[in-house]
């Protein structure tokens, strides 16, 4: 008995405060930090965070984000056509652009957001 009391003891120390912390905050029915960090995945910040690396710049042969021409060619077949690709992953892009942890939702809203962007964008001359 007293092994096991040693034992239970330890646990907290193995696995760290915060982490415990989290597992008594989901065992009373609360949010657990990765809950509350998968909700604030806005489309805007998906994009400024990690998109806008090669988008930003056209890095690998990426459409800018403020490239309307590119941007209209690509979505000729619809968005849902162009979501499905980059998550697969083509050309130099990785699946999911590098962001496995995205849900279809979110990486596809974050594709509409650059899009959106590009056609609001001014028209080059």
């Amino acid at each position: 008995m007293k092994r096991y009391s040693v034992m239970l003891l330890a646990i907290p120390l193995a696995i760290g405060a915060t982490a415990l912390q989290a597992a008594e905050k989901a065992a009373a029915g609360a949010a657990t930090p990765s809950a509350v960090a998968a909700a604030d995945r806005s489309p805007e910040a998906v994009v400024n965070s990690q998109c806008i690396e090669c988008h930003g710049s056209g890095k690998k042969h990426a459409p800018r984000i403020d490239d309307r021409e590119d941007w209209t060619k690509r979505a000729s077949k619809g968005l849902d056509a162009l979501a499905l690709g980059a998550i697969r992953g083509h050309h130099g892009m990785p699946a999911r652009g590098g962001r496995p942890d995205l849900t279809d939702a979110e990486f596809k809203a974050a594709i509409f957001h650059m899009f959106t962007r590009a056609v609001t964008a001014p028209a080059k001359k």
